[in-house]
């Protein structure tokens, strides 16, 4: 088999290594791992990039060591998170000087209809798990997958560019399928990530296609368009207070008795699912911490103090000052963000804002493989 081929099964497994990983399994890390370990060959085969491949081992060597030997991690943990860490960086290099043989499109599509297959069968069948705890009061699914943030930022991610393909390629069904299939997975869940995502792609959809549907149109009609628009943002409204979406947002309101709507606390409970209460309590632990901690981090799994979710700040306090510096530097030195195609500029725009909000984006293999190949 060529090997170009294997890449794309490798890519196509995504959903599959990620129920794996909901199982208990260790394929999930082993196939990952396998991935990183052949871009790194093959980078250093054909001397691509090589001084910021240097630089990226030298620090993953460098934390693997400072993780098993200073911080006392376990070496399961240590590898996990150097893999975590070098993922994206490593797999921008290597799709950077990797065609693959057919379109990316083609692939995410695919990928995304798998994955909302895999999720919409799974609570069919009754099979999977509730994404909340009965003693949390919310309702959601998340059916046989891990975490339902990174399943809702790769659908977020991949649908804008699969129906602006689809529309392009004038399968309009498969479009409409792909958006319907989406939003019933957004119902099911009851986050705002995914519900969110689905309602822009619809809006850039509209967008896209603004000059036939309403720039040409005659004044008569763009205020019948105006007026049955706002009778859709009504009704819209209406319905989404019958969503679990919104009903989980109102106990999260119930539970931290935030009162009024236009407050920081409204912002930090409801909207950042208190992740700026998370991020005060990291940033008082981390600047405690000795200068050792402070430049490389007081490590991925250390369940003294609870994550932030949002990625940005967890590789600072996780990775350190030098982590931070050097993951964001050799990132931002090998995106040339001009080249992108506008379409994919517009996932890439809406994976780094999920990566401000809900997180689980920047370091976590399953959903940062996509920044790589956008």
């Amino acid at each position: 088999m060529k090997k170009e081929y294997i890449i794309i099964i490798f890519l196509l497994l995504g959903p599959f290594l990620d129920v794996a990983s909901f199982l208990g399994t260790s394929i999930s890390i082993m196939i990952r791992g396998l991935f990183l370990a052949n871009a790194i060959v093959y980078l250093i085969i054909n001397k691509k990039d090589f001084k910021i491949l240097l630089l990226l081992l030298l620090f993953g060597t460098f934390y693997l060591t400072y993780q098993l030997f200073y911080l006392h991690f376990n070496i399961i943990s240590s590898l996990s998170a150097v893999l975590k860490f070098l993922y994206l960086p490593i797999s921008i290099l290597y799709f950077k000087n990797y065609i693959l043989p057919i379109k990316k499109q083609k692939i995410f599509s695919i990928i995304l209809f798998t994955y909302v297959g895999i999720y919409l069968l799974s609570y069919i069948l009754g099979i999977g798990a509730e994404a909340y705890l009965e003693t949390d009061g919310k309702s959601g699914f998340k059916g046989l997958f891990s975490s339902i943030n990174e399943f809702s930022g790769i659908v977020v991610c991949l649908l804008p560019i699969i129906t602006t393909y689809l529309k392009e390629q004038k399968k309009f069904i498969l479009l409409i399928v792909s958006i319907i299939l989406s939003f019933l997975c957004s119902l099911l869940i009851g986050t705002k990530v995914l519900m969110g995502g689905v309602l822009f792609t619809i809006l850039y959809l509209l967008w896209q296609e603004k000059d036939k549907l309403f720039c040409s149109k005659s004044k008569k009609v763009k205020v019948e368009i105006i007026i049955f628009s706002l009778l859709i943002i009504v009704v819209g409204c209406f319905l989404f207070t019958k969503t679990r979406t919104y009903q989980n947002m109102m106990i999260q309101q119930d539970f931290f008795q935030v009162e009024h709507i236009i407050s920081l606390d409204f912002v930090n409970r409801i909207i950042y699912n208190d992740r700026l209460t998370f991020l005060q309590d990291n940033f008082n632990y981390f600047k405690n911490q000795n200068i050792i901690q402070i430049l490389f981090g007081i490590g991925l799994e250390n369940y003294n103090i609870k994550m932030v979710e949002i990625d940005i700040f967890d590789i600072l306090f996780r990775y350190g000052l030098v982590g931070l510096i050097l993951f964001i530097g050799s990132i931002s030195y090998l995106i040339n963000f001009q080249k992108i195609e506008k379409i994919n500029k517009v996932s890439l725009i809406l994976l780094i804002l999920i990566s401000l909000t809900s997180g689980h984006v920047l370091f976590y293999p399953a959903v940062c493989i996509y920044i790589a190949l956008l």
